[in-house]
This record gives C-alpha cells, sequence and structure tokens, in this order.
C-alpha cells in the first residue's frame, strides 16, 4: 500500500486526525484523554511505520523523534531514531479511535505481517532492528563519528539492545530493544558508561 493509501485507511473511520512534523505542533491538538493510532511517513518512497498511543502514555514524545529528551520506556525508540538519521522525518499523523488497537491489526492482517513496518527489509522485528542498524551504519552522520564511540554503540545493540535484559532489581520487568533508554536503566545494569556514546550515536540527551 502506497503510504497516502495508509493515510486514507486510518482516516476512514477515525473520530479525528491530524497530522504534524514537530512537538508544539503535535501538542495543540492532542487530547490526553483520547487513544490514537500513530503513523509516522519516514519517506515518500513508501517507507512507514506505525502504532498505537494514548494522549497519556504519548509514544511519539518517548520515540524521542521530535524531542531529543529521553523519557519512559520504549521498545521502538532505537529503531526510529536509527530511521530518522537514514531517511529524515517526513511527517507524523494521529487517529483517533476508540479501539485503536483494532485498527492497527487490521493493517498488520493486510499485509499478512505481525510487525508494523512498510518498506524495511526483514522477516520478524529482530531481522527489521539489524537492517536499519545496517543502514545506519552506512549514514553520514555514523561515517562522522569516533570509532571507539562506534565500538561502544555495537555493544549497546548487541548486548542490550537485543539482549532483552531483565531488570535486576525486579525480575517481571524486561527491557525489550529502545525500553533500555529509559533514563537510569543502563546505570542499574552497571553500563553507566554507554550513556555519553547513546547520546552522541543517537543524537538524543539522558
Amino acid at each position: 500500500m502506497d503510504y497516502l493509501d495508509v493515510v486514507n485507511f486510518f482516516n476512514e473511520e477515525c473520530i479525528k486526525s491530524f497530522s504534524f512534523t514537530s512537538e508544539l505542533e503535535m501538542k495543540k491538538s492532542i487530547d490526553k484523554q483520547c487513544k490514537y493510532v500513530y503513523l509516522i511517513i519516514w519517506s515518500t518512497d513508501n517507507i512507514y511505520s506505525w502504532g498505537t498511543m494514548s494522549g497519556t502514555s504519548n509514544r511519539i514524545r518517548k520515540s524521542s523523534i521530535l524531542n531529543n529528551k529521553l523519557t519512559g520506556k520504549y521498545d521502538r525508540r532505537v529503531d526510529y531514531l536509527m530511521l530518522k538519521k537514514i531517511y529524515g522525518l517526513e511527517k507524523v499523523y494521529l487517529f483517533e479511535y476508540k479501539e485503536p488497537l483494532n485498527k492497527e491489526k487490521h493493517l498488520k492482517d493486510l499485509h499478512n505481517q505481525k510487525h508494523c513496518y512498510i518498506g524495511l527489509k526483514g522477516k520478524d522485528r529482530v531481522e527489521i532492528s539489524k537492517n536499519i542498524y545496517h543502514d545506519f551504519k552506512r549514514t553520514n552522520w555514523y561515517f562522522n563519528l569516533d570509532m571507539n564511540d562506534k565500538t561502544l554503540f555495537d555493544e549497546y545493540f548487541n548486548d542490550v539492545f537485543l539482549g532483552k535484559l531483565k531488570h535486576p532489581k525486579n525480575p517481571k520487568r524486561t527491557f525489550f530493544y529502545g525500553d533500555s533508554l529509559e533514563p537510569k536503566f543502563l546505570r542499574t545494569i552497571n553500563k553507566e558508561y554507554l550513556e555519553l556514546v547513546i547520546e552522541k550515536v543517537l543524537d538524543v540527551k539522558f
């Protein structure tokens, strides 16, 4: 599906929708009482991703793609930050629904897949993340990074991001993928030394 077809698909039954390219624009329209499907257009070459969120648990904010200050816990954050460096950020849409999970699943079913990415290589979440990382390492941004930072970020990506580590003080909490960038988690697992590297490589701030 063309990304414009997907915009129309989500618009068909939504209560209301709006688009933005900055956090300020988003804040003007988002309602903390509402639930949404979000659609991120990374490139007009039909590279996009989608998911669900609420006005209070704002996953666009937690992704740090509009505000580089890291906050909260969000599993797709690292993928999204690398995608932004690879493609830039074309536009973000929010579609209000009473039951957004149903609409999110409907699009996955139409594409016969379990993940919420289009235009990226990989049969599952792990393959897609590895391929995003592969393409990220071919960007000018990555090329200009210090070699030591690249080595340490590789440690983070393989041992922490893909590690699905459990919180040492609460084994019921597993930090899947970008969840591991929750502030203070790296310090909790004695990998505080990776914080500065992640800030440099992903262009964020703890």
